[in-house]
């Protein structure tokens, strides 16, 4: 929605590729490494006299939205998308809904839940539902949705097939380091036995064991790792939900004011792209190497 609009630091026009930072208190859309290396709006010293409007005249604040006529159809005031009428967040680019000002520095291509049933202050562990949207990033609405049913019928279960196929790298994800490096600790000492036994290395006459017998123990402990990550998928969601709430705290406790918060969030936020594809990588030549040897 920001596109043909320039930067305001770097004066480069905006595309619909580029990850896009909108200030919270006056609206201007800045790069996210812009927001980031300045720390803070480029308008900062405008904010109470100041709101942002686009260099573009189709682009700017929809006119349509603050028409009493179409009101009923909740049109966002940002970007123009046509919502259900008792939506309180946009579907399209996340921001409130019924001609609210707060724009807040969520990342455009994350996808946003639909919380009709739900003021636009609901929280969820005392952490706005917004925050939340955030922090989580692109998956965020499934975590919001299984929050709300845990809180509904009070349970703490949470089941992820990601957590179940692709536990470590679900975690990663998440920024959860503590229970991703436990994970993979069971994992290696699990199926340290039966990956020797593929790459027929003599660990039984080692250890002075039975080959058939090391190949029982083998595939006791493959069974007991299936095992032991069923039952910590089955609350993969709500480890999520509490580990993400303590960071979510913790970033509120060391920010003194809301614009520092927002820009933190955001800087914090999930997933963690880098780790993640380190370990893909990984896990993609240690399978090609079992394969072709």
């Amino acid at each position: 929605m920001f596109e043909g609009n320039k930067c305001p630091y770097c004066g480069k026009v905006f595309l619909s590729t580029d990850d896009i930072v909108v200030c919270p208190e006056c609206g201007t859309p800045h790069h996210r490494t812009c927001y980031m290396e300045h720390n803070s709006c480029a308008n900062y010293d405008k904010h109470g006299v100041f709101e942002w409007t686009s260099d573009k005249q189709d682009t700017a604040v929809f006119p349509s939205a603050i028409d009493n006529d179409k009101d009923k159809e909740n049109i966002c005031r940002y970007c123009g998308q046509v919502n259900k009428p008792f939506s309180k967040y946009c579907s399209k680019c996340g921001n409130l809904l019924n001609n609210s000002n707060t724009v807040f520095p969520i990342k455009e291509s994350a996808t946003v839940i639909e919380v009709e049933q739900i003021s636009a202050d609901a929280k969820i562990d005392g952490i706005p539902i917004r925050d939340w949207l955030v922090y989580l990033g692109p998956t965020s609405p499934s975590f919001i949705r299984s929050f709300l049913k845990q809180n509904d019928n009070n349970s703490k279960w949470g089941f992820s097939l990601g957590a179940f196929f692709f536990p470590v790298l679900y975690y990663l994800y998440y920024k959860i380091w503590d229970i991703a490096i436990i994970i993979l600790l069971i994992d290696v000492l699990c199926n340290a036995p039966t990956i020797l036994l593929q790459l027929k290395y003599p660990i039984a006459s080692l250890i002075g064991m039975s080959a058939a017998k090391f190949s029982t123990i083998a595939d006791i402990l493959s069974y007991s790792y299936l095992a032991i990550i069923l039952i910590i998928s089955l609350f993969s969601k709500t480890i999520v939900r509490n580990k993400s709430s303590k960071k979510i705290k913790q970033i509120r406790r060391s920010c003194t004011n809301e614009n520092d918060y927002n820009s933190l969030l955001v800087k914090k936020s999930c997933p963690n792209k880098i780790v993640v594809s380190i370990i893909i990588v990984i896990y993609i030549v240690s399978f090609l190497y079992l394969l072709f040897t």
